[in-house]
């Protein structure tokens, strides 16, 4: 069992603060959260996730980043450091979370579609089994 919600609320303080503090993104600076990060210490296994609720979708910019920047960073890292990298990915739910309507997972660096899956095979793919 993973570490329980402590508040079950999440603070935008921070948020507010890169926003008015920080420089615009017309200057060029974009930011972004990390949504998830999935590593197994003992397997060495590494996955990153972007969630959307919704039906969401990324911000052009961020996929971007995460294509060109941030995966083949990644690919290039890991394996010299023995982690096996299993991917970046975009996990989409229809309304909020997998039990309340359809899941969607696409794979950064993959030309497939993105796939609809059901709950027991998001499990599979985030335990990296």
């Amino acid at each position: 069992m993973t570490r329980s919600e402590i508040t079950g609320i999440r603070s935008l303080e921070f948020s507010s603060w890169i926003r008015e503090m920080l420089p615009k993104s017309s200057t060029g600076f974009m930011v972004s959260n990390q949504d998830w990060v999935f590593w197994n210490y003992k397997t060495k296994k590494l996955l990153l996730a972007e969630e959307k609720t919704r039906g969401g979708n990324l911000a052009p910019w961020f996929g971007n980043f995460i294509r060109d920047v941030m995966n083949p960073a990644l690919e290039s890292y890991c394996p010299n450091h023995e982690i096996k990298y299993l991917g970046y990915y975009l996990i989409t739910f229809e309304k909020d979370y997998p039990k309340n309507g359809k899941i969607w997972v696409w794979k950064f660096g993959t030309s497939s579609p993105r796939l609809e899956t059901t709950e027991s095979d998001l499990i599979k793919l985030l335990s990296m089994e």
